[in-house]
C-alpha cells in the first residue's frame, strides 16, 4: 500500500488494466435467465402439442369446401390411411361373398358326382336272382331273421342318400338306370318325389296270378311290420330292369283291398331323373320270409279281402246229402278259351275230372273260369270250397291248366290217382 501511493497516475492506470474484471450482476437479469428451466421447457412443449391437436381436429372436421380446391396435408394423409385400413382389412361382407362361392362351387360338385348305373347288369345275368341279383347289382339287401329282405332309401346302409332312378324303356332294363344322392344336392333337372314310394322287381310278370302275388308278399309283409301305418303313394314295377305300368286286374284288387287306396302304378312320362323322399324296394320276392311269416301276410290278405268285398264266413252250414253224408265242393279252374296255356281240348278234361267226382259220394263238380269273375265274384266262390278255420266242411280246389297235364295231354293224369284226391279229401 505505501509503495501504490507513491505511483504516479500512469503507473496506477496501468496496474487498474492488468487486473481481471468482474461485473455485478443485476438481480432483475438472473429472475429472467430462471425462466428457462427444464420445467419451463415441459410445459412448453405440452402446450405446443395441445395446439398442433386443436388445430388437425379443427382441419379433420372441416373438410375441403369444393373438389377442385386443394386439401390440406392433413386430409389427404387421412384419406390414403382410410384406402390403407379398408384394402388390406377384410370385410364382413367380402367373408359371406366367398363362403357362399365356396357352398356353391361344392353343390355344383356333388350334384354332378351322382353317377347313374344300369339297372339290370348284365355281367350277373348268370345269377340273375342270386345274391345281390342284377338288378340294382351294387345295393346289397337288409335282412331281419324270418322278414322279407328289402332296401330302404334313405336308411343308413345308403348314408342317408335318397333312391333316384331315371328311363322308361319297357324293353331294355340296361338303359334305364339308378342312382343314390343326397336330398340337399339332387341332379341337375330332376324331380323330387314325395311320399313313400314301393319299387319291385319281379323275375317273372305281374299279369300271372301267382307270381305277381310272389312279388306283392314281402311288400305286405314290410306293411304289416310296420303296422300298416305307411301307405304307398306309388308303385313302381319292374321286370328284368324292364318297366311295367301295369299288373293283372285280380292281382290289384287284392293290392287295393289291403292298403285300403287304388293303385297308383308310376309310368315315367318322361326320361328325366326321379329322386324318392322314402323308397322301399323288393327283389326276391318271398325269399328270407319264415314260414309262419309267410301264413300271417296270407292271413292278412284273405281278412282285408272279405272286407273289401263285404264276404262273411259266419253263418256257413255243412251241408250233406240224403244220406247225411259231407257234401265235398270241387272246383275246377279254368283259364280263358284260347289263352296262352289253355288246353286243345279243354271239354275232355273237364269230363275226365267230372267222371272221377261221380264215382265218390257226396262230390258236387263246378267249372269257374277265373279270368271271367271279378275278384270278389272269385272270393264268394273260393268261400264255399277254401278250407280253413271257419269252413265246416270237406273241400277240393283244383287250379288246372296244360303245366299239370304235361303239354294237355289228357292220359297223363290217370282216373286212379284222381280218385286217390278225391277220396283222400273225402
Amino acid at each position: 500500500m505505501t509503495r501504490s501511493v507513491g505511483l504516479s497516475q500512469t503507473e496506477r492506470t496501468i496496474n487498474n488494466q492488468n487486473k481481471p474484471y468482474h461485473p455485478k450482476q443485476h438481480p432483475k437479469t438472473g429472475s429472467f435467465f430462471s425462466l428457462y428451466s427444464p420445467k419451463f421447457s415441459i410445459y412448453l412443449l405440452i402446450t405446443c402439442a395441445l395446439l398442433f391437436i386443436l388445430f388437425q381436429i379443427q382441419s379433420l372436421q372441416t373438410p375441403p369446401s369444393s373438389p377442385s380446391s386443394s386439401p390440406l396435408p392433413s386430409w389427404a394423409f387421412l384419406n390414403q390411411w382410410q384406402k390403407v385400413i379398408i384394402n388390406t382389412t377384410p370385410s364382413t361382407s367380402t367373408f359371406n361373398n366367398d363362403e357362399n362361392n365356396l357352398t356353391k362351387s361344392m353343390a355344383k360338385k356333388l350334384r354332378e358326382s351322382v353317377t347313374f348305373l344300369p339297372l339290370k347288369d348284365l355281367r350277373y345275368s348268370s345269377t340273375a336272382q342270386q345274391g345281390h341279383t342284377w338288378f340294382m347289382s351294387s345295393m346289397y339287401d337288409t335282412h331281419e331273421e324270418g322278414e322279407a329282405q328289402y332296401q330302404r332309401f334313405p336308411s343308413s346302409a345308403s348314408k342317408g342318400r335318397l333312391l333316384c332312378l331315371k328311363g322308361n324303356d319297357t324293353h331294355d332294363g340296361a338303359w334305364n338306370s339308378y342312382a343314390l344322392a343326397w336330398p340337399e344336392f339332387l341332379p341337375d333337372n330332376s324331380t323330387l318325389r314325395k311320399g313313400i314310394t314301393f319299387v319291385s322287381y319281379n323275375h317273372y310278370n305281374y299279369d300271372n296270378i301267382w307270381h305277381g302275388l310272389s312279388a306283392m308278399v314281402p311288400f305286405v309283409a314290410w306293411h304289416n311290420k310296420n303296422q300298416c301305418s305307411l301307405i304307398p303313394a306309388r308303385w313302381i314295377l319292374y321286370h328284368w330292369g324292364e318297366l311295367r305300368i301295369k299288373m293283372g286286374p285280380w292281382l290289384k284288387s287284392l293290392m287295393q283291398a289291403t292298403f285300403g287306396e287304388p293303385l297308383h302304378i308310376e309310368t315315367f312320362e318322361n326320361s328325366v331323373a326321379n329322386c324318392f323322399e322314402d323308397a322301399v324296394v323288393m327283389r326276391h320276392n318271398e325269399g328270407g320270409m319264415s314260414r309262419q311269416k309267410r301264413i300271417e301276410v296270407y292271413d292278412l290278405l284273405r281278412c282285408k279281402a272279405r272286407i273289401y268285398c263285404n264276404v262273411s264266413l259266419e253263418g256257413r252250414l255243412s251241408e250233406v246229402n240224403r244220406r247225411g253224408m259231407p257234401v265235398i265242393g270241387m272246383t275246377m279252374f279254368m283259364r280263358v278259351n284260347n289263352g296262352p296255356r289253355s288246353f286243345k281240348n279243354e271239354s275232355a278234361v273237364i269230363g275226365i275230372f267230372e267222371k272221377e267226382c261221380t264215382k265218390v259220394e257226396g262230390c258236387r263238380f263246378i267249372v269257374a273260369y277265373s279270368n271271367n269273375l271279378t275278384f270278389c265274384e272269385q272270393l264268394r266262390d273260393l268261400r264255399q270250397i277254401i278250407p280253413g278255420d271257419s269252413s265246416p266242411g270237406p273241400s277240393a280246389l283244383l287250379p288246372v291248366d296244360h303245366g299239370m297235364l304235361t303239354r294237355g295231354s289228357k292220359e297223363s293224369l290217370d282216373d286212379s290217382t284222381l280218385s286217390s284226391l278225391l277220396s283222400a279229401q273225402h
